[in-house]
């Protein structure tokens, strides 16, 4: 009788076991498919970064050539005013020339 009960507990303990390795099996599957998704979100994010990056220096390079271009705006506004002070001088350079017999 004793062995007849020791082989029912080692029944049930493997019949335990099986319903414990099927729970076992769909963890792994679980911890596999989280994995994979957990690695295409990693590169998703190394994409976007890399991208969002390249924007940045876009934009970087915008602001400067915009900067250089108001800056060119100015100085050409302060040149021209410049250039009016002067031209409204009496030294104008048909004034400054003597004039000559003319040559036929």
């Amino acid at each position: 009788m004793k062995p007849i009960i020791c082989y029912l507990g080692m029944l049930a303990m493997f019949a335990g076991c099986d319903s414990s390795k099927v729970e076992l099996e769909s963890a792994k599957m679980n911890l596999a498919n989280v994995t994979r998704d957990r690695d295409d979100l990693k590169v998703q994010m190394a994409t976007l970064q890399q991208q969002l990056n390249t924007v940045r220096s876009d934009l970087e390079k915008e602001k400067a050539t915009e900067a250089q271009a108001t800056a060119g705006k100015a100085s050409n506004r302060d040149g021209k005013a410049a250039m009016a002070s002067k031209s409204t001088s009496t030294d104008t350079p048909a004034a400054s020339k003597k004039k000559g017999p003319h040559k036929s």
